[in-house]
């Protein structure tokens, strides 16, 4: 019986033009410019950020597969001017910490990072524990960048500001 391959597998396979199984920033950038969303530098760099998943810096197909399945998708990558600049500030911040470039921050790197931008002290150092426990989703000992965003999101209610200013 036939079946039809998924729009979301072929636009994937359309834009992994290296054939590496995974859409590189640059891949990425190229698929937002040909359907018409122009993305600077910030806004590209924290787009794949946010799709990827890993940490691994590449979109896997998994991750495209949940992006482009929402009829949103394009909304869903943008920010508000000032949650731009704190979610990039936020990003160079992770990077430093991130002492191995692994994409993620172990137990004692994330501890170091959230005591230096945890300004307006919204998660109190006893909340650290639970806190890394409940974002290391995948139990490998690491945060990634998403975890990280995406639980400071909901904490936040989609305010970065209350986090980081």
């Amino acid at each position: 019986m036939y079946r039809p391959t998924p729009i979301s597998q072929i636009m994937f396979n359309k834009y992994d033009q290296d054939h590496s199984g995974s859409i590189s920033v640059d891949e990425f950038r190229n698929l937002a410019y040909s359907l018409g969303y122009y993305l600077n530098d910030t806004e590209l760099d924290i787009a794949v950020k946010k799709l990827d998943r890993s940490g691994s810096g590449s979109i896997t197909y998994p991750d495209f597969k949940a992006w482009w399945g929402n009829n949103d998708r394009w909304n869903s990558l943008k920010l508000s001017d000032d949650n731009m600049i704190i979610l990039s500030a936020i990003s160079g911040e992770f990077q430093i910490f991130d002492k191995d470039m692994s994409g993620g921050l172990n137990k004692s790197e994330f501890v170091e990072f959230f005591n230096k931008t945890n300004k307006n002290k919204i998660i109190t150092a006893s909340d650290e524990d639970e806190m890394f426990k409940k974002l290391d989703i995948n139990e490998d000992g690491r945060i990634s960048f998403n975890e990280f965003i995406d639980y400071l999101y909901v904490k936040c209610n989609g305010d970065l500001s209350q986090y980081f200013s």
